[in-house]
């Protein structure tokens, strides 16, 4: 009598291995390979020019040591920190406070939900400049009504002011990314069950009482990783802070990605801007590791 073949039989043991090697394969060219080059001409005075022939010098830690001790460091990282930190904030409660409001049951509710998510549609470049005209000193509507009740002068510069500069750009980042932060929430709230809030109620739990034992729980899932998206995409994000102000003024908004790009096609230090690439993957990466044994490994073992 003939046995059909088992299921472990049907494929060798190195099948899965195979069948993952095409896109570890495109990990490698695309994310490893960069890396590594990035790191190794951190250790180099390699500039554009250098790199066709290959005809740049080792340097060691010279690099690391400019930075560290040039005196936009404390700017750089003081405008990293509010972006990174206070832009999160900011774009977790401004997503919270949307997806509270709507997560009820009224008509029309979609049209509400299909404008609280129109900033997240509309291109960074268009979006950079509705924002640029509407902070025009002169001519700017936002100028315009703050100053005519008293609330700055006329003609405030928005983007040129050095202490105010970074949080102007920070509001524009948090405009735009807020509806991502709407719909995760929205759809975390989804997944609570309306018998929790009902028994609370009988219970005799007020609305904040709801939000503190059964919301805020029940959105913990969610919110571990949408923090962990919305931290990491503020350290690498380029596109709005570059067409706003371009860094400036003084290095007052220059992020540590804008100061990578500045230096390394800007001024043509490839190799000090790779430094500055590498120390801006570090923090990224540690705050990630630590992020997640502080909070996501701790949920999954519960």
């Amino acid at each position: 009598m003939n046995k059909k073949p088992s299921a472990y039989r049907l494929y060798a043991p190195q099948t899965p291995y195979l069948l993952l090697l095409p896109s570890m394969a495109v990990i490698v060219l695309i994310l490893v390979i960069p890396i590594v080059f990035a790191v190794y001409i951190s250790f180099t005075d390699s500039n554009m020019f250098a790199v066709a022939d290959r005809s740049w010098s080792y340097v060691g830690l010279d690099n690391y040591r400019d930075f560290i001790t040039n005196p936009s460091f404390g700017r750089v990282l003081y405008a990293t920190f509010v972006y990174v930190v206070l832009g999160v904030v900011l774009t977790f409660a401004a997503g919270l406070a949307a997806a509270l409001l709507l997560n009820v049951k009224l008509r029309g509710s979609a049209i509400f939900k299909a404008l609280f998510i129109l900033p997240w549609v509309v291109p960074q470049v268009v979006l950079v400049i509705i924002w640029r005209w509407m902070l025009n000193p002169q001519f700017g509507v936002i100028n315009y009504l703050l100053s005519s009740v008293g609330i700055v002068p006329p003609e405030f510069a928005w983007l040129s002011n050095p202490t105010i500069a970074i949080f102007t750009v920070m509001v524009v980042t948090t405009w735009k990314q807020y509806p991502l932060s709407f719909l995760i929430l929205l759809a975390g709230l989804k997944t609570i069950p309306d018998e929790l809030y009902e028994a609370a109620s009988i219970d005799g739990a007020g609305s904040v009482g709801r939000f503190m034992h059964i919301t805020w729980p029940g959105l913990r899932p969610v919110t571990s990783v949408l923090v962990l998206l919305l931290t990491v995409w503020a350290f690498t994000n380029f596109v709005i802070i570059w067409l706003m102000t371009r860094g400036g003024p003084a290095d007052r908004t220059a992020t540590l990605a804008i100061f990578s790009y500045l230096n390394s096609f800007g001024f043509n230090r490839l190799g000090y801007g790779a430094t500055i690439g590498v120390i801006a993957l570090l923090f990224s990466l540690a705050f990630s590791i630590v992020y997640y044994f502080a909070f996501m490994r701790r949920r999954e073992d519960n």
